[in-house]
């Protein structure tokens, strides 16, 4: 993990979210905060209008109006009957006065009884004695007051034209007002605090999920991660293509593009596109046995390309991410395990040929200490007219050096084991000599069929028949070794038989392997191909499924054949082409 000194990606993402948070709340108390006192002075204007339009109508105020007017001289009493009944309505609809007054503008009612029957003050009651109805701030004997006038009209019912007899004034001071906006912003206030808590309990909360989600990783660390891993796909050899769990492609790297030509797009379904990959029984196993089942090597061909393919599921603790396809090419695979198989060959044959050796020079230093010389030139020409040109005839007929090592190694493996392998070389292929080239369609003599040479024939082609051909032998061989009869000596044959069937660079390879062992079971025989089967234990059975993939690629054939008496014979044909860079 990269350590910097700049702060961390959850902490900067905490403030990030909680300054904003709490600005956003900021900026909404204030809008709020206008916003409520333009509505409570519309609210309560409206409330207090209203009221003094329905105490202006009330009878007992025009009643007590009309008997005021008619006695002006008579100063209005501080304890009468409309002056307790207004304070009793003030107090109900709480507003801070109720005034009814006279034209002259003489007060009938006042929260202070000490000012009923003095004139009104503020200046601004003029326009409701002339009949109109309005709302006004002035200042009183209270103080700075919102307040609402509404004249009261005479009764029609007395026989004359409506006349203004007096008027109402309900008011509640700007303090009032005050108060009450300060109570509403306290609230307000409170719930936007409530707020402010939650958001930033929010953003911890939501940083220390990113932080989860990142495994403790800074932005720089992700950034090197990143270019990490896309380094790593870049350079692998495999194909890679990743998957989530629903099966859609999430990553394909360039090895799989290349491996398949146009590969899917992020977003594709993987079964649609390239089947009978067995992701989808990967993606939906759940046991471990099935998980192990689903992870298993497959082959499958995409525009004539023979793939291997293993899926894998990619697990987050127990939640299931996807899956991982790998894709590697079949050709290459085959090549790396023809190789290695050949190590092992060559360090057997090494390994016999050290044994034998070492065994022949015992030989060599006691004959030599026993000063046997009639001994020693007779074990010295036993070396070298029988068991030395076995291999060197192979060797000499085969001018394929990959088919010629193998044999040599084949024989000395055979020694050891006490087996006797026999090769038989037979070779029909026009111009096979310098002087038949001119000559087409000649054929050659049988004393020249005899001496003829197997030529190189194509790379790919030697490869597998290393395959074939060291496959076939090692069942021979470990047949034999199970063999209980000890009436005939154990004896494996080779042949090879390459005859022309068309232009000069055509022909087929047939392949035999013969062995006097006990035979196969007619049960094995038919699932002898299949990869894993074998009569040898777990772990086992994979050389002659490797035989059929290759007869199969090379479009070729062969059979499996076991008499009652004993024994088995493998036949096989394939065609093949010589190389075009051997000398013939």
């Amino acid at each position: 993990m990269l350590h910097s000194s700049q702060p961390g990606l959850s902490a900067l993402t905490s403030l990030l979210a909680a300054g904003m948070v709490i600005v956003s709340l900021l900026v909404a108390a204030w809008l709020f905060s206008a916003q409520l006192e333009r509505t409570q002075h519309e609210i309560q204007g409206q409330r207090i209008a209203a009221l003094a339009q329905r105490i202006a109508r009330l009878p007992e105020v025009r009643a007590t109006l009309s008997e005021a007017n008619a006695s002006q001289a008579a100063p209005p009493a501080a304890n009468s009957r409309l002056a307790a009944r207004i304070e009793r309505l003030r107090r109900e609809n709480a507003v801070d006065f109720i005034v009814v007054m006279r034209p002259d503008g003489v007060r009938l009612s006042h929260p202070e009884p000490a000012r009923i029957g003095q004139p009104f003050q503020g200046g601004d009651e003029q326009r409701a004695l002339g009949g109109a109805a309005y709302l006004s701030e002035s200042r009183g004997t209270l103080g700075e007051s919102l307040r609402s006038f509404a004249p009261v009209m005479a009764s029609a019912s007395d026989g004359e034209a409506r006349s203004v007899i007096g008027a109402v004034a309900i008011g509640i001071t700007l303090d009032s007002l005050g108060r009450r906006l300060a109570d509403e912003k306290r609230q307000l206030l409170i719930g936007l605090g409530i707020l402010m808590l939650f958001g930033t309990l929010g953003a911890l909360g939501l940083a220390r999920y990113l932080r989860r989600q990142l495994k403790g990783l800074e932005p720089a660390a992700i950034a090197r991660l990143v270019e990490e891993h896309q380094a790593v796909l870049a350079s692998l050899e495999e194909g890679i293509i990743v998957v989530d769990p629903e099966g859609h492609v999430t990553l394909v790297n360039a090895a799989a593009r290349e491996l398949l030509g146009t590969a899917p797009e992020p977003g594709e379904c993987l079964e649609a596109w390239l089947p009978d990959t067995g992701m989808h029984e990967c993606l939906a196993a759940h046991s471990p046995v099935a998980e192990q089942d689903a992870a298993c090597l497959r082959q499958v061909t995409h525009d004539g390309r023979r793939l291997w393919v293993r899926c894998q599921r990619v697990h987050d603790g127990e939640h299931l991410m996807g899956g991982v396809l790998v894709l590697r090419e079949h050709d290459r695979m085959q090549r790396l395990a023809e190789e290695l198989t050949g190590v092992r060959r060559q360090a057997e044959s090494l390994r016999a040929a050290r044994h034998e050796f070492r065994n022949r020079l015992h030989v060599l230093s006691g004959l030599t200490q026993m000063q046997d010389l009639d001994g020693l030139r007779d074990y010295l020409a036993l070396l070298v007219e029988r068991e030395l040109p076995a291999d060197a005839a192979a060797a000499e007929r085969i001018a394929d050096p990959l088919l010629a090592g193998l044999l040599i190694g084949k024989h000395s493996e055979a020694r050891e084991r006490g087996i006797a392998l026999n090769v038989e070389l037979d070779v029909e292929w026009h111009h096979a000599r310098p002087e038949h080239r001119e000559m087409p369609g000649a054929a050659l003599s049988q004393s020249e069929l005899s001496q003829a040479v197997l030529p190189v024939l194509e790379r790919s082609l030697s490869h597998d028949l290393v395959s074939v051909i060291g496959n076939l032998l090692d069942n021979a061989f470990e047949a034999l070794e199970e063999m209980d009869d000890a009436t005939h000596a154990p004896a494996v044959t080779l042949s090879l038989m390459l005859e022309s069937v068309g232009e000069a660079s055509e022909a087929q390879l047939s392949i035999s392997v013969a062995d006097n062992g006990p035979g196969m079971p007619a049960e094995l025989m038919e699932t002898a191909r299949a990869a894993g089967v074998s009569s040898r234990g777990e772990g086992r059975g994979l050389g002659l499924s490797l035989v059929q993939e290759i007869v199969t690629a090379r479009a070729g054939d062969w059979h499996f054949y076991s008499p009652p008496g004993g024994g088995t014979l493998v036949e096989l044909t394939l065609p093949c082409q010589r190389s075009p860079t051997a000398a013939p």
